[in-house]
C-alpha cells in the first residue's frame, strides 16, 4: 500500500494489507506521526518503508514505473461531490480499497 496522507489514514492502510504486506510511506499530507499496534506488523509480518522521492527525475522515473508494471489503485466506490456525507459513511465502514469523489 502505498501511503500519502498519514495521520489517521496510516492505520487504516496498515489494516487493509495482507499477511507479508508492505506499507510504503511516501508522503504526507496529515499528521507527521504515525502511531498504530506493533503486534499486528510482527503477527503478519508487515514491512514498513519511507520513501523519498527526490528530484523531479527520480518522481518522473517513479510514475513510468507505475504505468510500466500496471500498478492501479483498487477503487471501492465512486461518490459524487453531493454524496461526500455518504463518502464519508462508507470510510467509516472500512472499505476495500480507495473511495474516489468527483467534482464534476
Amino acid at each position: 500500500v502505498l501511503e500519502m496522507v498519514g495521520g489517521d489514514n496510516a492505520r487504516r492502510s496498515l489494516n487493509a494489507l495482507a499477511a507479508d504486506g508492505r506499507l510504503s510511506v511516501i508522503g504526507v499530507l496529515g499528521a507527521m506521526e504515525i502511531s498504530f499496534p506493533i503486534l499486528p506488523l510482527m503477527r503478519n509480518r508487515i514491512t514498513v518503508q519511507g520513501l523519498s522521492i527526490g528530484h523531479r527525475r527520480a518522481f518522473e522515473r517513479m510514475n513510468q514505473a507505475i504505468e510500466a508494471l500496471g500498478i492501479r489503485p483498487v477503487i471501492d466506490k465512486v461518490y459524487g461531490f453531493d454524496e461526500v456525507p455518504q463518502a464519508l459513511q462508507h470510510l467509516e465502514k472500512g472499505p476495500f480499497g480507495k473511495i474516489v469523489i468527483t467534482t464534476s
